[in-house]
Parts: structure tokens; C-alpha cells; sequence
């Protein structure tokens, strides 16, 4: 069963605690899926990439509006596929890689 411990992680910004802990009331799927994060130091809640407007309608599609900027600027298939089923933080490795091929 999840603890409020477990559910304080899911609504973590900290790095580490970014996307863990979806499991609702049960934490088998995260163990599963290897999403699972014990609290290990203090929860600090919010979101990585605050909304720029307050409209209910933009609050609930934000993430969806910047996951479909990021496919549709991504040069290939397997770039435009990682951003919709790869690990979180996808964009600042592209914008990383492709800097240090620049130098």
C-alpha cells in the first residue's frame, strides 16, 4: 500500500523524485516498472516547468502542449519516440549532446 510518504514523492520537484511513484494506492506497479522512490530527503511540491497562464483549460494540457512541441522539433523517428516513451528530462540531453558535438 502507499504511504503519504509515497504519495509526497509523487508531487516532488527534487530531481530524483520526478515522475516516481504513480501508482495510486498501490505501489506494486512502480516496483514493477522500477518507478518506485522512497522518501529520502525533504519533498520540495510543484512542477519542473510552471504553466504560463492560469486558464483552467491550459493547466490541465500544458505537459501534453510541450510533449508535442518536443516530437514535432525532434530531427528523427527514434528522437520523436523517446520524448513520448523514454525517461523524463529528454529534451535537456538533446540540447547537451548537441552542444558538446558543436565544440
Amino acid at each position: 500500500m502507499a504511504t503519504p510518504s509515497h504519495h509526497r514523492v509523487h508531487h516532488g520537484q527534487n530531481p530524483q523524485y520526478v515522475d516516481r511513484n504513480m501508482g495510486m494506492f498501490l505501489i506494486t506497479r512502480d516496483k514493477l516498472f522500477g518507478t518506485f522512490m522512497p522518501e529520502t530527503e525533504p519533498v520540495q511540491y510543484g512542477v519542473t516547468k510552471p504553466p504560463k497562464t492560469d486558464h483552467p483549460l491550459h493547466l490541465i494540457t500544458h505537459e501534453f502542449e510541450s510533449m508535442v512541441a518536443n516530437v514535432k522539433a525532434a530531427p528523427d523517428i527514434r528522437s520523436k519516440l523517446m520524448y513520448i516513451f523514454g525517461p523524463p528530462g529528454r529534451k535537456h540531453q538533446v540540447v547537451a549532446k548537441q552542444a558538446l558535438a558543436e565544440i
